[in-house]
């Protein structure tokens, strides 16, 4: 069994150009065919990979960040798991509030801490808060993201920082206050770094993307249900799921774009008050 304790570190060999895929927010429930909000959550996770597969990207790997499970159950891990497989590649996933993957029967570097390739450091934080719905980067959480800066500092990479809720607000007043509260700590070790930082997130359900303090911020919709952005209340939108892609270059550009599903009708219940 996988408790999501981040540990453990892997080394991945992409000499050029460095390719991610960040899948987030799957919501898988206790049995296949659950549904959020009338979205059939496998059903939806689904038509993302397989927009993703026949895109033609190969990534190197794969970055899950957060609610892979819509209830915590056991087998949501298990049907991720086999989602995913049809890529060459492995995964690394987070938390999110609403896991529970201490009942994650996958292989332990799923939850590895850091991905080390020639010219990039990826580290893995864990933003999940017990019994709530905000984010929180306990000490170790912040240890780990200090010694990934000094390392990379150290080793004339750049960094990319994965974690579950984000940083920043953007603009939903329901939803802003669930990003990470103790952000200011999380700015202090970010902006030591030497080189080119990024930090992807997840948890919002839709996308965003700014620079603070030189580092850039980008948020990626889930494969389920969407959020409308700038809502004061609840508000889920029409937009069909998706994906973000990443290429990371060995001098610190990178490109990066969300990608959704097209050509297909997905059913979501746009009154819903809400789920969390």
């Amino acid at each position: 069994m996988n408790n999501c304790t981040l540990r453990g570190s892997v080394t991945l060999s992409a000499d050029g150009a460095l390719h991610l895929l960040q899948i987030t927010d799957t919501h898988l429930m206790a049995e296949r065919g659950g549904t959020l909000l009338n979205m059939d959550t496998d059903d939806s996770l689904q038509a993302v990979v397989d927009t993703a597969h026949a895109s033609g990207f190969e990534p190197h790997a794969l970055l899950i960040t957060g609610d892979i499970a819509g209830d915590g159950a056991a087998d949501a891990y298990l049907r991720l798991e086999h989602a995913t497989s049809v890529f060459d590649a492995p995964s690394f996933w987070l938390p999110g509030n609403h896991d529970g993957c201490h009942q994650a029967q996958v292989p332990a570097e799923r939850f590895s801490r850091t991905i080390n390739t020639p010219h990039w450091q990826l580290v893995m934080l864990n933003s999940q808060v017990p019994g709530a719905v905000g984010g929180y980067l306990a000490s170790a959480e912040l240890d780990a993201l200090s010694k990934a800066v000094d390392e990379a500092n150290a080793a004339g990479r750049h960094l990319l920082v994965a974690l579950h809720h984000p940083l920043h607000p953007l603009g939903c007043q329901w939803l802003d206050p669930q990003r990470v509260r103790n952000e200011a700590a999380f700015s202090a070790e970010i902006e030591r770094i030497k080189h080119t930082a990024l930090v992807i997130s997840g948890h919002v359900h839709q996308e965003s993307d700014m620079t603070v303090g030189g580092v850039r911020y980008l948020t990626t919709p889930s494969t389920c249900v969407q959020f409308e952005p700038g809502q004061a209340q609840f508000k889920a939108h029409d937009i069909a799921p998706g994906y973000r892609w990443l290429t990371l270059y060995p001098d610190g550009r990178f490109d990066t774009a969300v990608e959704r599903v097209i050509g297909r009708q997905f059913v979501v219940d746009l009154t819903s008050g809400g789920y969390l």
